[in-house]
């Protein structure tokens, strides 16, 4: 057994941290812990993840992973603290980050912009909380994955959005599939799971967990008590939410046809009445693919939402639809639909293609004072990154369209900034030629450089 020491062993300045090794030792933990959890070890599973939540390397990485990596790590909670210098960060490793004595504080309550005009709340714990909530989180992980479903996509280590368009894409191809497909949606799922449900899905951490989730949150001043939910802007939250959703997948498996000793690992393989259904579901949002709408109707939709019920959660019905696969659904940005050709195919979502020129179209108009360096280092990480989450899918016709389009925004913005200039000196100005292709916007000085 390797054991790491907690004390006594002074720790350099935080510039001089060797993070490659103290992941290693994070690593080396969490892999025991799954080989325990896979054992059905249970008692050295809690073990192990009582050692890692003492370590110094978990606290270290989780430190350095809420002050230093997340997009969030500017924004302060209920006490306006954040850590931006290795000073304040090696104060907060000198804090009791321990369990025993730790008492979390209430998040702080924001609302952000939601696609359909409404707003969704988010509950920003405090750096501290954060930094605990990380360390649970690392000692949870490795268990669960052990329990998760297969077609669970959503906040998973090595998992993305694409993996479960594949999983959706491989049930629907095949010949004989099931065309008919419950498109649904869980109403508020952070904020409406009940907590004892879940904390008894959850045999360590369970006084901690529960603090957390009753902490409350602080709105404009004024305290709230959280009967419900696990708040959205938590680092646990993710995680808590795929357990509180475990099992539901499950709901139709099946032993083999003519065989009751294993389970299914295909729809057509089940015996009834799961024959022919597949449950592929990210975070909150999941699909289930049947042979007939009958099956959706009447065999699904009752035992999802009786599931769901157990859980304090409900179907968004304005979310949740059965749809044919030869009309096509919308999942996680893009379309999946059977064409009168015969073939599948998973293009990018027409509304998303929308947003994003719109966005890019927006930002234009409104910084015509931007120089050109500043609109190529604006818009490359977007559309790169757009790009880049659809390029397993069917869009070449896609980017060609919105490759059209950006170029006439890039045209119309170098016309706002000099209406009085010709053709020819705008070209000049702002495209370059390279190689095969022409009218590539760019600075003279950054020719080489990557254009948009």
């Amino acid at each position: 057994m390797q054991t790491e020491q907690t004390i006594g062993r002074p720790l350099p300045p935080w510039s001089g941290i060797d993070w490659a090794v103290a992941a290693e030792a994070v690593r080396r933990l969490q892999e025991r812990i799954f080989r325990a959890a896979k054992d059905g070890d249970f008692g050295k599973v809690k073990n192990l993840q009582k050692l890692l939540v003492r370590s110094r390397s978990a606290k270290l990485l989780a430190i350095r992973q809420v002050t230093q990596q997340n997009r969030g790590r500017n924004t302060p909670g209920v006490d306006g603290v954040v850590c931006k210098t290795p000073k304040q960060r090696q104060a907060l490793l000198d804090t009791d980050l321990s369990l025993g004595r730790y008492r979390p504080r209430p998040a702080r309550r924001v609302y952000i912009p939601k696609a359909n005009g409404k707003t969704r709340p988010l509950g920003i714990p405090t750096v501290k909380d954060r930094v605990m909530q990380a360390l649970v989180k690392s000692a949870l992980e490795p268990e669960w994955e052990t329990r998760f479903e297969a077609n669970s996509y959503g906040f998973r280590p090595g998992r993305c959005t694409m993996d479960a368009i594949e999983a959706i894409f491989s049930a629907a191809v095949q010949k004989g599939a099931s065309p008919w497909f419950l498109d649904a949606d869980i109403s508020g799922c952070f904020d409406n799971i009940e907590h004892q449900p879940l904390l008894d899905r959850l045999p360590v951490f369970t006084t901690t967990i529960r603090r957390w989730l009753r902490a409350g949150t602080i709105e404009l001043g004024t305290y709230k008590d959280t009967e419900t939910g696990t708040p959205q802007g938590g680092i646990v939250s993710p995680l808590l939410a795929n357990v509180a959703l475990d099992g539901l997948e499950r709901l139709f498996d099946g032993p083999r046809k003519g065989s009751g000793r294993a389970k299914a690992r295909g729809p057509s393989k089940k015996a009834a009445p799961n024959t022919g259904i597949t449950l592929v579901r990210f975070a909150d949002d999941f699909v289930v693919a049947a042979p007939t709408r009958e099956a959706l109707e009447s065999y699904v939709l009752p035992k999802i939402k009786t599931f769901l019920a157990e859980r304090g959660l409900s179907l968004n019905p304005d979310k949740t639809k059965i749809v044919n696969l030869n009309e096509g659904f919308d999942f996680l940005g893009f379309n999946v639909r059977r064409y009168p050709n015969g073939k599948l195919l998973t293009k990018p979502q027409d509304k998303k293609v929308v947003e994003h020129l719109r966005g890019m179209k927006a930002w234009l108009k409104n910084n015509v004072h931007v120089s050109e360096d500043g609109v190529i280092h604006t818009l490359s990480p977007k559309i790169l990154g757009w790009a880049g989450y659809y390029r397993h899918s069917v869009a070449k016709q896609v980017y060609q369209k919105a490759g059209s389009r950006l170029w006439r925004m890039l045209w119309a913005w170098a016309r706002r900034r000099h209406p009085t200039k010709s053709t020819g000196w705008l070209k000049q100005r702002y495209f370059i030629r390279k190689g095969d292709r022409d009218w590539i916007f760019a600075t003279r000085r950054h020719a080489d450089a990557t254009p948009v």
